[in-house]
């Protein structure tokens, strides 16, 4: 008695190396696209540090990232809109690690521990290559410093102001809720420039980043007993 023919499917399921080869044509996984995605993002940041903004260019891009100019441009409008994502993508980064901070029950306490993982990766060799490449190449690229502050300073300030505003706890009518968020983003503002602007002038003029980034624990503390010395954080405990 003759074997009978397996089916096409059932071949492909029992041959893991079939399978690779026999997938139906078609848009690529979310997966996939997340994949090739990230490796454009690692690309560009890489090629904007070496090369500046001015001097990057979307095909050497493409090359380093392994993937063809068709694919580049198919996302990405131009080289400021990939820009945009390199540093969205950084701020985002900067974010989670900031809410998978520690929690505490005290106001003062969790700014404390926000603000020193925010600044600690904020003084990161690359985020600190990232922010020298903005301040070089701003007066050609006037649009690079508004970007990198509207996706990195006004989206941690927000962040900030978000987790002040709901650490209380309280259910507040809509416009107390409104004159809350409003005194909240006001503090975070202050909170973030008085913390952020001394140690990132510092690495910026040239001073080691290792020097740096081991007074951060100390001005963080320093800085936020000064808001709790001033009752700053007196309406949201």
């Amino acid at each position: 008695m003759g074997r009978t023919p397996k089916s096409v499917d059932a071949e492909t399921a029992s041959c893991p190396i079939r399978s690779m080869f026999s997938r139906k044509k078609g848009r690529p996984s979310n997966a996939m696209a997340g994949d090739v995605e990230e490796r454009i993002l690692d690309a560009a940041t890489s090629v904007f540090l070496q090369d500046g903004f001015g001097g990057a260019s979307l095909e050497r891009i493409a090359e380093a990232a392994g993937a063809g100019k068709a694919t580049l441009y198919s996302r990405y409008s131009g080289k400021e809109a990939l820009f945009a994502e390199v540093v969205k993508r950084t701020c985002e980064r900067s974010l989670h690690l900031v809410f998978e901070a520690p929690q505490s029950v005290a106001l003062a306490p969790r700014l404390v521990s926000v603000t020193q993982t925010l600044v600690t990766r904020l003084l990161s060799d690359e985020v600190i290559g990232l922010i020298r490449l903005v301040v070089a190449d701003a007066p050609r690229f006037p649009t690079l410093a508004k970007l990198t502050s509207d996706a990195g300073r006004l989206r941690a300030i927000e962040a900030v102001a978000t987790m002040i505003a709901e650490h209380s706890g309280r259910t507040l009518d809509p416009p107390a809720r409104a004159q809350a968020k409003r005194h909240s983003r006001a503090l975070a503002t202050q909170i973030l420039d008085a913390i952020v602007s001394p140690m990132l002038m510092r690495a910026l003029m040239g001073e080691s980043l290792d020097e740096v980034r081991g007074d951060i624990r100390s001005h963080v503390k320093q800085t936020i007993a000064l808001f709790v010395a001033a009752n700053a954080l007196d309406a949201f405990q």
